[in-house]
Formats: structure tokens, C-alpha cells, sequence
């Protein structure tokens, strides 16, 4: 991303214009949306200071630094942040990296394997930390110790002033998310960055889209869980057909998520080419078990176990979906389908992306956008995407290097 270019500023003004539209005639509004800011900013604080009545903040360490990492959003995004904590245990080798997120389960799947130095719930003192680093599609400093910074990362202080200037140009997103990460998204896209180049760009620590940090998994685990799974020794391929279990469907069918009779056309084509092969389900609260699948894992897996069925599957088939991006943590190769979510913004190079027609990218057009169509009674971008094309690309992965006959 260019951000010496005179329209990304532009881009980002509009942006701010945008989110103030409605209170540009009305002293009240504008008086509304301050007192909104205030509130939350009070009601922050005197949580802080209740805490603090009672417990008093934990001494840093001499020597090095200790830094919080807390990530906003569903399993997706915890998956994503990996890469950007492994580059930050990288540039800070010797400082104590901690965690946080809503499920402490989830974080020690995705750092199973001793990235960070623990998981810390949403009650964490900012005092505690010489850097908070938060957020979701852009992080924030929310809090920093300027002066153990310079004595202790001086190396850093100019990507860090830097990375703190364009967080103050991006408040209006950062303070407005979701409803303006759509939005945020096509400008990424416009200037050459993406979903997790954004998370670099946003702190002074440089990540990209398409580079990767495994999860380093324990051979010993392998066989246990693939045992208790029934999955020891049978070749298979995983499918997923849902979203975050903390999203509320209101009763209707995830806009990310492929028609059901898209999945049981796909399933015979399947079958019939590849008979020796099963058909595995994954999935969580917001999965409805289809009774094609040949082995359904529908709310039978601990999340623990989800990096490893994957890491042995030949083939993973998913929307844009938390599931997905657990997959690229992984060595599985995957076909994503892409609807509401932009392509551009959040798919990897390695997996084949489909992207729907024309009538796509609508992600956080609505605060409910996973479980409604803007414009139609169904997702028909989704739809669009046919059940052949997903076979044709199936059979190329699968015919590598005699991929099936080999597994």
C-alpha cells in the first residue's frame, strides 16, 4: 500500500465524512454520537479503576518487554493473527507475548505450540503491558509505555510513530467497526494491502497475505485424535458448511455459507469419481449435519482437534469461513468460495478461490450481513458458484502427483 498517495488520505476522509453524515445538520445528533464516545470511554475507565480497587497492577519485568496481543472478532480472526504474532515474536524475541480473546480455547489451538506466553481474559489491566495491541480488520495501540518502548525497542520507535500516525488517520474506522470494514476493505484492496497485511501495516511489524505460519503439531496427538474421530488410516477430504457459533442466525441460512443442494449435487459427483474417498464434516452450532457426509463431525470435535483432521484431510471445501483460515494454518490445500466476503481482501494464494458473480463483496453492509441478503430472499452469489466448477477444481488438486493413491 502507497500511503504517500494523496488519495488514500481522500479515501479515509470520506470515510470519516461518512460516518458523521448524519449529525452534519443536527446539533443534537453530533451531540449524541460525542456523548456516545464519552460514555464508552467513561465506562471503560471506571471498569479499570473498580479492578484496581482490588487488585493492583502486576509489576513489568526488568529487562524486556511485555505485550498483549487482543484480537476482536470470531475464530477466523484469531487464526489470521497467528501469522502477525509470530512476526512479532520475531522482531522481540526475549518479550513476554500474551493473548487475549472471548475463548481461551481457541487460542490454545491456534498457539499450541508455545508462540505466546499465555492467555489473558478481557479484564487485563492495560497497565500491566508496555504495549496493547488491539483490533480486528486494523489494530490500535490501545495503550503503550513510551519510555520503556525507547529504552528497550529503540530499534523500532520509528516504525512505531509511524504506525501510530496512520492509526490516528484510521479512527474512524477503528472507532466504527464493523459497519465501516466493508468499506475499509475495498481501500486496502485499492492500495495494494489485504486482510492480514493490514494487521503489519498497522503496527510496524510488516506481514504478508501469503506468507504462512503453521501450527507445529504433536505427533504424538496425531493418531490419538484421529482414533477417537475414526479417521486413523482412512482417506478423506473435509467439508465445512458454516460460521462463527457466537453469530446469531436469527433461524435463517449464513450468507457465507454454499446452497445445501449445491453440497448434495457436489457429494454424488464426488462419490461416483472418487468412491475410495470420504466425505468428512466439520462443523459447530451453526452447522447443520448433512446426511451425505460419509463420517459428519458436526459438534463431535474439540477444538483442539481441528488442526489435526485437517492437517491429514487431501482436500478442504469451505466458504469464507473461521474453518478456512484455521485450514491455511495448517498443510491442507483448500477450495474457498467467496460471496460476501472479498476475495481480493482476505483469500490465499495457495488455495483455489471462487468468487461469485457479479453480485458479491457485500460484507458489513448490514450489521446482520452474515445472515441477510441485501437485496435478494437468498444468497444467490453464492449460488452462482455451480457445483461442477467445485468438482472440476476438486479433481485437479486431488490428481497431483497421484495425491489420492498416495494418502
Amino acid at each position: 500500500m502507497s500511503l504517500r498517495e494523496n488519495q488514500f488520505d481522500l479515501a479515509l476522509l470520506q470515510l470519516q465524512e461518512l460516518a458523521g453524515l448524519y449529525g452534519k445538520d443536527s446539533p443534537s445528533v453530533r451531540w449524541a454520537q460525542t456523548l456516545r464516545q464519552k460514555r464508552r470511554a467513561l465506562k471503560k475507565q471506571t471498569r479499570l479503576l473498580a479492578r484496581r480497587l482490588f487488585k493492583k497492577p502486576v509489576p513489568k519485568p526488568g529487562g524486556k518487554l511485555k505485550l498483549l496481543v487482543h484480537v476482536r472478532g470470531g475464530i477466523g480472526d484469531v487464526c489470521m493473527a497467528r501469522l502477525f504474532v509470530c512476526r512479532l515474536r520475531e522482531k522481540f524475541p526475549t518479550a513476554l507475548i500474551y493473548f487475549c480473546y472471548d475463548n481461551e480455547a481457541t487460542v490454545r489451538m491456534v498457539f499450541s505450540d508455545g508462540i505466546i506466553d499465555g492467555f489473558v481474559s478481557r479484564k487485563y489491566d492495560p497497565q500491566e503491558y508496555d504495549l496493547v495491541i488491539s483490533g480486528c480488520h486494523a489494530f490500535n495501540f490501545d495503550h503503550y509505555d513510551l519510555p520503556r518502548l525507547q529504552q528497550l525497542a529503540p530499534q523500532w520507535i520509528n516504525d512505531f510513530n509511524a504506525a501510530l500516525a496512520l492509526q490516528k488517520k484510521l479512527q474512524v474506522v477503528i472507532s466504527n467497526t464493523p459497519h465501516l470494514d466493508g468499506l475499509w476493505a475495498q481501500i486496502s484492496v485499492q492500495y495494494g494491502s489485504s486482510r492480514v497485511a493490514n494487521m503489519g501495516l498497522t503496527t510496524g511489524i510488516p506481514v504478508g497475505q501469503n506468507d504462512r505460519a503453521p501450527i507445529a503439531l504433536q505427533e504424538n496427538k496425531t493418531k490419538e485424535v484421529l482414533s477417537r474421530l475414526g479417521l486413523l488410516g482412512v482417506p478423506y477430504i473435509t467439508i465445512h458448511d458454516g460460521t462463527n457459533n457466537n453469530t446469531d442466525l436469527h433461524g435463517r441460512h449464513a450468507t457465507r455459507c454454499w446452497p445445501r443442494a449445491h453440497w448434495e449435487k457436489f457429494a454424488l459427483l464426488f462419490k461416483k469419481r472418487f468412491p475410495q474417498l470420504r466425505i468428512v464434516q466439520l462443523g459447530g452450532n451453526n452447522s447443520v449435519p448433512f446426511d451425505f457426509a460419509d463420517i459428519c463431525l458436526v459438534g463431535k470435535t474439540q477444538v483442539a482437534d481441528l488442526p489435526y483432521v485437517l492437517q491429514h484431510s487431501l482436500l478442504h471445501i469451505d466458504g469464507e469461513s473461521g474453518m478456512a483460515h484455521l485450514a491455511n494454518l495448517t498443510d491442507v490445500q483448500s477450495i474457498v468460495m467467496f460471496g460476501p466476503s472479498p476475495m481480493p481482501y482476505l483469500a490465499y494464494a495457495r488455495n483455489v478461490n471462487l468468487r461469485a458473480g457479479n453480485c458479491r463483496d457485500c460484507m458489513c453492509i448490514f450489521e446482520d450481513w452474515m445472515s441477510r441478503c441485501p437485496l435478494f430472499e437468498s444468497n444467490q452469489c453464492l449460488s452462482a458458484i455451480r457445483p461442477e466448477r467445485v468438482m472440476a477444481e476438486a479433481e485437479k488438486i486431488l490428481a497431483v502427483d497421484g495425491k489420492v493413491s498416495e494418502k
